[in-house]
């Protein structure tokens, strides 16, 4: 299960340690550098909570197949994602926006050159700005919410469109701060809690019906079964519970990265002006253990 997801690698203190050696070429570059590593780390691990949630899914379906197969009502075209392909597409979409603004401030931050890399963030900016409130309809947020998203993605597009250069640094946090946060709390109420509404409450459900079709197949065929064959379907089950109260850490610890995300953009943007930003590295470093959470989580879900 999860074979989207296990291959990660979590690369975020090498990259840390590289945009804090001091090579940029203000203290405001170098906390925007160190942030943006923060910033693409936590982004990636909500991309693949999306993963995890059709994963999960689909398994479900499959188990429910297995134990209920009928060649004469077998339909394959029933087993399908819990998200459809376009309201994926929306998800990975903003995510990706998040993605290119954090390695648009690296570059802004610094003093290279401009790269191909600008052609990609432009690219999502272009793709951002042609989102529209029925294109987020499906998420799991309320229709004041799927409004709002629509004003913050079309600022951060038209910034990623812009991609000024570093003398526009300080601007650029100021008009992006409530459109980061913006973002980042839509995703959170996406994702939802496993006891509430959202990706989190559905992804739960489903491994509530995976232990429900293997507790049903032990009961079913428990007479047939040999002591091993027995054995090995009572390890499934207890997998099943242990990995559904994985996903639910998982996810609850995604939403709570998106919180970090936002909050370190607001310190950063508090420091424009500040020669040390103690506040802001308490933020940081809290965003850096979020993401190395998550990774944990992932890892574990590996073995």
């Amino acid at each position: 299960m999860f074979s989207s997801v296990r291959s990660i690698r979590f690369l975020l203190l090498p990259g840390l340690c590289l945009t804090l050696s001091g090579c940029l070429i203000s203290p405001l570059a170098t906390r925007t550098a160190a942030f943006s590593t923060a910033a693409t780390a936590t982004v990636t691990q909500t991309t693949n909570a999306y993963q995890l949630v059709n994963q999960a899914y689909y398994d479900a379906h499959l188990a429910e197949l297995v134990n209920d197969y009928d060649p004469k009502t077998f339909k394959p075209s029933e087993i399908k994602p819990y998200l459809p392909e376009k309201d994926l597409a929306v998800r990975t979409e903003v995510l990706n926006g998040l993605r290119q603004y954090a390695t648009m401030l690296a570059e802004v931050s610094g003093n290279q050159p401009v790269t191909d890399l600008e052609t990609q963030v432009k690219a999502s900016g272009a793709a951002l700005v042609k989102l529209q409130q029925d294109d987020f309809k499906n998420l799991k947020i309320t229709p004041a919410e799927q409004n709002l998203a629509v004003t913050a993605i079309t600022i951060l597009g038209n910034v990623l469109i812009e991609h000024d250069r570093a003398r526009a640094l300080p601007g650029i946090l100021d008009k992006m701060d409530k459109p980061i946060h913006d973002i980042c709390t839509i995703l959170q109420s996406d994702i939802g809690t496993a006891d509430k509404p959202g990706l989190a409450n559905a992804l739960h459900l489903e491994y509530d019906n995976q232990i429900a079709e293997e507790q049903r197949f032990i009961e079913k065929s428990g007479a047939s079964l040999s002591a091993d064959q027995r054995r090995t379907e009572i390890e499934s089950l207890v997998k099943l519970v242990t990995a559904q109260q994985q996903a639910d850490k998982t996810l609850a610890a995604t939403a709570k990265s998106l919180a970090s995300l936002a909050a370190a953009h607001a310190a950063l943007t508090a420091t424009k002006t500040q020669k040390d930003a103690p506040a802001f590295k308490v933020q940081l470093a809290e965003l850096v253990l979020d993401a190395q959470t998550i990774n944990g989580f992932y890892q574990s879900s590996s073995k």
